[in-house]
């Protein structure tokens, strides 16, 4: 298999998994090799976006899971068509326990955040459409899967995803959700083949609470699966997606 040539940099292949004729998922590059990921150094890191200063409200909460919202380099990896290059539907998906975060009334979501490794829409656009959907899980997550009849939405939202390489997007979007649930966040992006687009979640290595889920029907990724097993499966380092939920309570 030869290079995947992005929009903004080339970077060589690592720990490629067929999946069908002309379907692969494809993940980030290490020092290291494909045989032994490693921890991925600060260099691969994009710079850190400015943070709000506004004061926040004391009834304001985020929902986070990863212990760094630092996007890094080369550290995604994607359900791709190696023939066009271009990505195939891929969705993610997190799990927020409220009782994890201390949460014992209902919890008024305002937005969702998500990272963004790279986004280009193709010729002649600037954006590519994609879902956002809010839901409750019925049980504890499951490893390495989630059960999508347990998942029941609150809220789905089309959205716009600007082009761009080590951003972030924030999405305003609103739902209650009961004490005592789990709430469930989808980002489903479409296949790329028509717009000849190109879109990889922002992610790191640097540990998280809970493991974030990826599909991709193309990629025999049929139901929600651990990014972290997935990895393991395709030889590359860990790939903790970049996803958090902003509201009150």
């Amino acid at each position: 298999m030869g290079a995947l040539r992005w929009f903004v940099v080339s970077v060589a292949l690592a720990g490629c998994a067929s999946a069908g004729k002309g379907n692969s998922i494809i993940g980030g590059i290490t020092d290291a090799g494909a045989g032994d990921p490693g921890p991925r150094g600060d260099a691969n890191d994009f710079p850190a976006l400015d943070a709000a200063t506004i004061d926040a409200p004391p009834e304001e909460i985020t929902l986070t899971q990863t212990a760094s919202s630092t996007i890094t380099r080369n550290n995604s990896f994607v359900c791709f068509d190696d023939v066009t290059n271009l990505t195939f539907q891929n969705s993610y998906y997190r799990v927020f326990a409220l009782a994890d975060h201390g949460i014992t009334t209902v919890l008024h979501v305002a937005q969702v955040d998500f990272g963004i490794e790279l986004a280009d829409a193709g010729p002649g656009a600037t954006q590519q459409p994609a879902q956002l959907l809010l839901g409750t899980y019925g049980t504890t997550p499951m490893d390495p899967t989630l059960d999508p009849a347990q998942i029941r939405t609150l809220t789905a939202i089309d959205i716009k995803i600007p082009d761009g390489a080590g951003t972030r997007l924030s999405v305003p979007i609103t739902a209650d959700v009961a004490p005592g649930t789990n709430l469930i966040v989808e980002l489903t992006i479409p296949d790329g083949a028509a717009a000849s687009s190109v879109f990889v979640i922002g992610s790191n290595a640097q540990g998280e609470r809970r493991p974030g889920y990826t599909s991709a029907p193309d990629c025999a990724l049929p139901v929600p699966t651990t990014m972290q097993s997935i990895a393991r499966q395709i030889m590359v380092g860990e790939a903790d997606i970049i996803m958090s939920v902003t509201g009150t309570h």
